[in-house]
């Protein structure tokens, strides 16, 4: 049985939950608010609780799945070479600081206790922070993370402008530049003439005198922990391909001793 190659299989599959939550609900939207009878209007940004916190239960999920994907693989590769049951339980993929600490602390006994090629397998996967495998050490720092808190997702506003916004808000105001739209109570706001208590009652406005709507404006769901700018299935879609490759590259480098 290939359990590292299962739990790759967990990962995609806690993958496609996760595009099918975020292509169903939207957990940043952004809004603009009138106040008809003050004639108060705002922009701002609304964020879903419930579809938020979901996102982070699957990204928690997928995270720990590569992880351990990875464990696997490695255990697979070293377990029959190990010399206590004690190194049998410290068996993991090795994940450094510098190439210098892999080197140092990691690679000297694999040559002579799995194989040469299985040391230069490890090696070419820079499994280290400094200048390595930056998705590598993501499925480490994320899954640590996990262990005590959420992966919880944002919403990238930085994309939304001022014209995009005036095609649906005709009134917003213009010579807004150099602005960022973000997950704040209130972006922008403005004034419009108000409404009179007739006029209110004709449109059928609420008692409260208040409507919100949603705008059609582009809003990525980004882990800010990673890259504020990079959609969340982007960077985790690489980090699964990078579990991938690490799975193959140290099974190709495991070979039999003569």
């Amino acid at each position: 049985m290939d359990s590292a190659n299962l739990k790759i299989q967990r990962a995609e599959k806690h993958y496609a939950e996760l595009s099918a939550l975020l292509r169903k609900h939207r957990p940043f939207r952004y809004f603009v608010e009138t106040n008809f009878k003050t004639g108060e209007k705002a922009t701002f940004a609304k964020k879903d609780e419930e579809v938020a916190n979901h996102a982070a239960i699957i990204i928690g999920d997928l995270v720990h799945n590569l992880r351990s994907s990875l464990d696997h693989t490695y255990w697979d590769c070293t377990e029959q070479f190990a010399k206590s049951d004690g190194e049998k339980r410290n068996i993991q993929f090795p994940i450094t600081s510098t190439e210098r600490a892999l080197k140092e602390s990691v690679i000297p006994g694999l040559p002579s206790r799995v194989s040469e090629s299985f040391a230069l397998a490890l090696e070419e996967l820079q499994p280290y922070r400094d200048g390595g495998n930056r998705n590598l050490c993501l499925i480490h720092d994320l899954d640590v993370m996990d262990k005590h808190k959420l992966l919880i997702p944002t919403g990238n506003f930085t994309k939304i402008t001022s014209a995009m916004i005036q095609k649906q808000v005709p009134d917003f105001p213009s010579g807004i530049v150099d602005c960022s739209f973000g997950n704040n109570y209130r972006d922008v706001g403005w004034r419009v003439q108000p409404m009179t208590w007739t006029q209110r009652r004709k449109a059928k406005i609420p008692v409260s005198n208040v409507l919100e709507k949603e705008l059609d404006v582009p809003v990525e769901t980004v882990l800010a922990d990673v890259d504020f700018l990079r959609p969340a299935l982007e960077i985790l879609q690489e980090m699964m391909e990078a579990t991938k490759e690490a799975r193959q590259v140290l099974r190709d480098g495991v070979k039999p001793r003569v």
